[in-house]
């Protein structure tokens, strides 16, 4: 039986989000499928996992490469998030890639890669702005904007934080 739950995680809150996975599973429902804050599980409280989520560009050999330290790839959304999980009792089994160095590179890779969403974001407005009368729909379309545009610098300040953090390690 699959079960739905909706949960929203900053890209920059990747920790909370294994651990919440992990706590998920603990409780016997195991993540399957993932979709733009849509997580899919199967319920099976004879199991439980651990998870681990990494971002970057994945090939078969990156793949493979957790498949043979012992991780399962479950899903991938937009080709950048990788959802892995290892049984929770296999001993000696490690997260990849979680040296300090390695967190403080996919950190930056984040960053740069939402940095690009934010300036077409930015550069896409520009019609917003040039066509302004003040109509209800623009003003709504304003503060719409405005409010991503807040999220997006909370999600700046937060990476660009933990990219310190890991840089003075």
């Amino acid at each position: 039986m699959t079960i739905k739950k909706f949960k929203l995680f900053l890209a920059s809150d990747v920790e909370k989000e294994e651990q919440w996975l992990t706590d998920m599973s603990r409780k016997g429902l195991h993540l399957i499928n993932y979709r733009l804050g849509m997580y899919y599980f199967e319920e099976n409280p004879d199991e439980s996992y651990v998870y681990q989520i990494d971002f970057r560009e994945a090939d078969d050999e990156y793949i493979q490469l957790y498949k043979d330290a012992g991780w399962e790839h479950i899903d991938s959304f937009i080709d950048r998030f990788h959802y892995f999980r290892t049984e929770t009792n296999i001993e000696g089994t490690k997260k990849i890639y979680s040296d300090h160095e390695s967190v403080k590179e996919t950190l930056q890779r984040m960053m740069t890669f939402y940095i690009t969403f934010f300036f077409a974001m930015v550069a896409s407005q520009i019609g917003l702005v040039a066509t302004w009368k003040g109509h209800p729909l623009q003003v709504t379309a304003a503060i719409l904007i405005g409010l991503v545009f807040l999220l997006y610098l909370y999600l700046f300040f937060s990476l660009k934080r933990k990219i310190s953090f890991y840089q003075d390690k």
